[in-house]
């Protein structure tokens, strides 16, 4: 058999071909792309680092403002 000497000769001998990539058949049986669904949380979780944290916070808040209160005062 002779060999293509061109490109074109090759690509419509590929075409030909049962068993060509699936570049050159892209549009007989292009398979669909999936989609990925990014997880969501149907209820937030309990966070007791950030609970921890809000009440130390909060407790200073308090605090400072009792100082502030009590040096103004007294």
């Amino acid at each position: 058999m002779v060999s293509p000497t061109n490109l074109t000769d090759r690509i419509s001998q590929l075409r030909e071909n049962k068993q060509a990539s699936s570049v050159l058949n892209s549009g007989e049986k292009a398979p669909t792309p999936q989609k990925k669904k990014v997880a969501v949380p149907k209820e937030l979780a309990f966070d007791a680092f950030m609970t921890v944290s809000y009440t130390l916070f909060l407790i200073a808040l308090v605090g400072q403002l009792f100082l502030i209160l009590s040096l103004d005062i007294f």
